[in-house]
């Protein structure tokens, strides 16, 4: 008995120490990014929308209303048939392979911009990120890590079903966190044109499918879920906030439709923590609730839609 208590006292250190050190990381990826200007931080604006209105208030929100919503005795319920989804998977070894894929993506990203901008001065370097995203967040991920390995004897399709098949009626209390989070960014933005239902439609299907979707199974179901089992919640939710971050900074350095405001990559990587970070912890705590792939990919991808159609208006009434 004193031996289980010891080794369960070191466990909690090795989650605090581990949460600790990423919570230090991202405030000091931050600092640095802001520190030849504190003052930048109150004009850090995502999407063209003020971080204020996109970011933070739906994120403190979105927190505090999962928080009230989420159901404790469920919760109890569904944290034990996570645990039973996870029995089996060789978890260190899927967590490596699953960093190694987002290296992938950041090296892949760099190198298909590189060569797509010597073989045509025409087409847009920034095409390369639909096509590193779904490969080495989606492709690769789901064959080597949700059907590789163990998952052949069927360890793999049980975390999956319980994500997407979501029967239970209080799991889908996060359409609630979905109202909240679009309703600040609709308040900031400025009158513009309405794209045309055409238009409007591609876009909602390109960031829920090809974006939201994408990243929020690579990140929270797969990430996440991992770190959860090995570091604890409050460490799985704080590091993986943070990779999504750095993984949003690399994007927006490539990404050539619609950019991170900063000066150089210092500063680009700390607007994508006290944007994108921040925001990835909202996304972690949906997930710890209502582990509903839905709901998270909603509240993903509902704010981007709503500050990128008055983009895309506006270039539609350029053309």
């Amino acid at each position: 008995m004193g031996e289980w208590h010891v080794e369960a006292g070191r466990g909690r250190a090795a989650r605090a120490v581990t949460t600790a050190v990423a919570v230090a990381a991202g405030v000091g990826l931050a600092a640095a990014g802001f520190a030849g200007s504190p003052a930048a931080l109150a004009d850090v604006s995502w999407y063209g929308v003020g971080a204020l209105w996109a970011v933070w208030l739906p994120v403190a929100a979105g927190l505090l209303l999962t928080w009230v919503l989420g159901s404790r005795t469920g919760q109890i319920d569904l944290d034990l048939r996570v645990q039973d989804a996870m029995e089996g998977h060789p978890v260190r070894l899927e967590l490596g392979l699953l960093l190694a894929m987002l290296l992938g993506y950041a090296v892949g990203t760099a190198g298909l911009s590189t060569l797509i901008r010597q073989v045509s001065e025409e087409l847009p370097s920034g095409v390369a990120l639909p096509v590193t995203r779904l490969v080495f967040f989606f492709v690769l991920p789901v064959l080597f890590v949700d059907q590789g390995g163990f998952s052949t004897s069927g360890h793999g399709t049980r975390m999956p079903a319980l994500s997407l098949a979501v029967r239970e009626p209080w799991r889908w209390l996060g359409l609630v966190t979905v109202a909240a989070v679009g309703v600040p960014i609709l308040l900031d933005l400025e009158s513009a044109a309405a794209p045309t239902p055409t238009g409007t439609l591609l876009v909602v299907l390109a960031i829920l499918a090809g974006v939201s979707a994408i990243e929020e199974i690579f990140f929270r179901g797969m990430v996440q879920t991992r770190l959860e089992l090995l570091a604890g919640r409050t460490a799985a939710v704080v590091v993986t906030a943070l990779l999504y971050a750095l993984a949003q900074a690399v994007s927006s350095h490539y990404n050539t439709f619609t950019t991170m405001v900063a000066h150089d990559p210092v500063e680009q990587v700390a607007v994508a923590v006290v944007t994108y970070g921040v925001q990835g912890l909202l996304l972690g705590y949906i997930w710890i609730r209502y582990r509903n792939m839905w709901i998270n990919t909603l509240v993903h991808g509902v704010p981007l839609v709503l500050a990128t159609l008055p983009t895309v208006a506006g270039q539609g009434g350029a053309g």
